[in-house]
């Protein structure tokens, strides 16, 4: 065996963990559970800014669309005009890639008024089964509506908000008037009780009826609506499937997208990406701090083996790759644990959500995680990258800094 090959496989020998003094082995432990805790809170806060980022976009369009074709406002009067809608043409843009629902809805402000007092409502008048999947999901009370056959459409689904404002529950009736010439009312029974999300964005509740009853209430004739929704199966194709949507139009028509008509969420949701940048610079910093300590208590611990090895003919630049390789085998254990406790809170999160979240602060019940493939192996790759570089520049630097030192104690 060369010489230095077997110098080098000394001075490891000699600055491993299991010939360490206490002092050094506990500081390697730290440094092995510091980067473990560094990894998994970086892959767990970029799951979490990922799952909120996905989840409540997704959400949100469930309930109001991710795109509407609508008409455009006429100059006379402040309310749109009516869609004509035929079948044919829902299932046309219900064809197009990326869109898995296409549904016509009708919206009317009213006062909502119970024995306990009245609110201002939004009633969305929808027409089949299709549009209540997102309702069947987050229903917490009562049933959904059977509106096909000859059951009746005066059955409403309204939001636990509402439900708790008037005090009422499902099967008390519901008076609602609406603000026309001359003022009208009807009569509802509640059939369920839902979680609203987002309220404060659509600035008040919404309740869902039959599109019947707003269409004759609005004097529009058969195969007519507000405008169309359309559902995607990610949110974040709204712009290109718009384009798509756009060439198909009238020119009385346009189609806007969930973020032109909530831009405020989507603010509050990219401002994650800077909240999820500072963390892991915060942890980096932290990560490089354990990592310079424990090999600088090594070489301090070590400076006469190091100063015997110099004078037997070891260079300074074997001993930073003997100390960067020693310090890269702590590093590792301390991705694989880390990679293992984030595997385990994300599954645990996932089946169960024991982590709870107030909907009406964070529109969500539950911390959502959402981990992509391209994102775990950036991290991964990252951190190594990032943790080889700070290894051989502080080797470099307190080998060179203590060589004299270690020559004076040999």
């Amino acid at each position: 065996m060369p010489q230095n090959a077997e110098l080098n496989k000394l001075l490891y020998r000699a600055l491993k963990s299991s010939s360490a003094t206490r002092l050094t082995r506990t500081v390697q432990r730290l440094s092995v559970v510091a980067t473990a805790a560094g990894l998994a809170l970086v892959l767990l806060g970029s799951s979490i800014v990922d799952g909120f980022q996905w989840e409540i976009p997704q959400r949100m369009g469930q309930f109001w669309g991710h795109l509407q074709v609508r008409s455009l406002k006429s100059e006379v009067d402040e309310q749109r005009p009516h869609l004509s809608i035929s079948q044919k043409r829902l299932q046309n843009l219900q064809e197009i890639p990326g869109v898995c629902r296409a549904n016509s809805v009708i919206l009317l402000p009213g006062l909502c008024r119970s024995s306990e007092g009245m609110e201002g409502v939004l009633l969305k008048g929808v027409q089949n089964d299709s549009a209540l999947v997102f309702f069947r999901s987050h229903l917490v009370e009562g049933k959904i509506p059977n509106w096909s056959g000859n059951y009746s459409t005066q059955e409403i689904l309204i939001p636990k908000s509402l439900a708790s404002a008037l005090r009422v529950q499902t099967g008390d009736p519901l008076s609602f008037y609406f603000m026309q010439q001359p003022v009208r009312m009807r009569k509802f029974i509640i059939s369920g009780v839902f979680q609203m999300p987002m309220q404060n964005e659509l600035g008040r509740p919404v309740a869902v009826v039959h599109q019947s009853v707003l269409r004759k209430l609005l004097g529009w004739p058969e195969n007519s609506g507000g405008h169309l929704e359309l559902e995607l199966t990610d949110h974040r194709q709204m712009s290109e499937i718009r384009i798509q949507i756009n060439r198909i139009l009238s020119l009385q028509e346009e189609c806007i997208t969930l973020e032109e008509q909530m831009p405020s969420l989507f603010e509050w949701l990219r401002f994650f990406n800077t909240n999820k940048v500072v963390l892991m610079i915060l942890l980096i910093i932290v990560g490089a701090g354990n990592l310079i300590s424990a090999l600088l208590i090594m070489i301090l611990e070590r400076q006469r083996s190091l100063g015997i090895l110099q004078i037997m003919g070891l260079r300074p630049i074997e001993l930073t790759q003997t100390m960067v390789s020693i310090g890269m085998r702590l590093v590792l254990k301390g991705l694989f644990l880390g990679n293992l406790i984030m595997a385990s809170l994300y599954f645990i999160q996932r089946q169960w959500k024991l982590i709870r979240l107030d909907p009406e602060s964070y529109y969500l019940d539950h911390v959502p995680l959402k981990m992509n493939l391209q994102t775990y192996l950036i991290t991964n790759l990252g951190a190594v990258s990032i943790a080889f570089l700070i290894l051989s520049l502080s080797a470099l630097l307190l080998l060179r800094r203590y060589a004299d030192q270690n020559l004076k104690f040999s």
